[in-house]
């Protein structure tokens, strides 16, 4: 039988890392920062979701507008447009312009509210995830903005927009002496990193490249088991007792090694193929003290 334990580590880790450790399902959200002098969020910072907020989203990968209607009578929208010609795709978008006014080949950024907006902007678009549907709708979207209202060199409005999106991401704390991460705080989303999963709940492989980076995660249930919702105690190797978790890469891995493995959700296809990754971990390599802790959240 395998060993489900709560460990206090894993606890820390999860608080450290800041991401939330719940069932990621897809969820509409709206989070600001307006540093002081920024006009349109007038030095204030917010955040809205589908308990406070209602989200409509107008548009195709080519502009888009998320309305923003919050149940405390504020009222925000948000307009991002590719290029001229252009659709977006996962990526990094720099020297943005005011949306619907946007020149040659830079992108649009135009985000207002509560009766204020910008006559001009400079900003920049991250893409992290996109969907559209046959008629080039856009079904979800995951990005972040920057905006500066008026003047290059005014206050900024920062945020995070969020439709009908799952997180999608790695994020890695590798403590001092730690050979496998180095002592790296680093996190990976779709903007700038390319995500994979294959296999089944019986054996899966993680893989994540970005950022001057590669990474690799062998996960297995303990032997004769599926993986499931649980916290399990791990080794390199899966055996009867432990499931087995070797977080590798950039040419670095263990002989050995030890450690924990939460999965707080999995989910596979009529295949049997993982589509969906909900999982933290704390790794020791080589029966070394410091750990490489993570968080993955994958899904098709």
């Amino acid at each position: 039988m395998s060993k489900f334990k709560v460990f206090s580590s894993l606890v820390v880790m999860v608080a450290a890392l800041t991401f939330p450790v719940g069932d990621a399902q897809a969820q509409s959200l709206f989070k600001y920062t307006s540093q002081q002098g920024d006009y349109i969020g007038l030095g204030t910072d917010g955040q809205y979701d589908a308990r406070n907020a209602r989200f409509t989203l107008h548009g195709n990968a080519g502009y888009l507008t998320l309305v923003v209607d919050g149940n405390d009578g504020a009222w925000w929208h948000i307009n991002l447009a590719a290029p001229s010609g252009q659709t977006f795709r996962p990526g990094r978008y720099y020297h943005a312009e005011r949306a619907p006014f946007r020149t040659g080949l830079s992108p649009g950024v135009d985000v207002g509210g509560n009766g204020r907006g910008c006559n001009e902007t400079w900003g920049s678009v991250f893409v992290r995830q996109i969907e559209t549907n046959e008629e080039g709708e856009v079904t979800a979207l995951e990005a972040r903005f920057t905006q500066r209202c008026e003047q290059a060199t005014a206050p900024a409005l920062s945020g995070l927009v969020r439709y009908n999106a799952s997180p999608k991401f790695l994020h890695l704390v590798s403590e001092p002496g730690d050979y496998i991460g180095g002592g790296i705080n680093k996190a990976y989303f779709g903007d700038t990193s390319v995500f994979t999963v294959s296999g089944t709940n019986t054996y899966l492989h993680f893989a994540a490249s970005g950022q001057r980076d590669d990474w690799w995660a062998t996960i297995a249930p303990p032997t004769g088991q599926k993986l499931r919702k649980g916290t399990y105690e791990t080794a390199r190797f899966a055996d009867e007792s432990r499931a087995g978790l070797d977080f590798s890469g950039n040419g670095r891995g263990c002989n050995n090694s030890s450690g924990e493995l939460t999965i707080t959700s999995i989910v596979t296809n009529e295949q049997g193929e993982v589509t969906k990754l909900n999982a933290s971990f704390e790794q020791h390599c080589e029966s070394g003290a410091a750990a490489l802790r993570g968080v993955i959240r994958y899904h098709h």
